[in-house]
C-alpha cells in the first residue's frame, strides 16, 4: 500500500515529465495536444522525453494514480493558462 507522500511525489513526477515533453513538442513546432501520444524515432529527444513521461506514468499507476489521456491534456492546458495569467509566478498579498 502506498503512502500519501509516495502518491504526491509520483503524481508530481508524472506531471513534471509531461510538462517537459509537451514543451519540447511545442519547441519542435508540433501541436502538442494532438501529437503527444505519437511514437517518435528512438534516437530523438522527443522519444526520450516521451519515454520518461511513460515511465513516470507507469510508476504513478502503481500507487493508484491513473489518469486518462484527456485528464493529462486538460491539466497541462490549465497549467499553460495559469502561466500566461501569472508570468512572474503567483501573486501574493505582499505584492504592490
Amino acid at each position: 500500500m502506498s503512502t500519501h507522500q509516495e502518491r504526491d511525489v509520483l503524481g508530481e513526477l508524472l506531471f513534471r515529465e509531461f510538462h517537459a515533453y509537451a514543451a519540447a513538442l511545442a519547441e519542435h513546432g508540433e501541436h502538442w495536444p494532438e501529437r503527444w501520444l505519437q511514437e517518435w524515432p528512438a534516437s530523438t529527444e522527443l522519444a526520450q522525453l516521451r519515454g520518461r513521461f511513460l515511465l513516470a506514468r507507469e510508476a504513478a499507476s502503481v500507487v493508484g494514480i491513473r489518469l486518462a489521456d484527456e485528464q493529462i491534456t486538460r491539466q497541462h492546458q490549465e497549467r499553460l493558462e495559469y502561466l500566461r495569467a501569472f508570468p512572474n509566478g503567483a501573486p501574493s498579498l505582499t505584492d504592490h
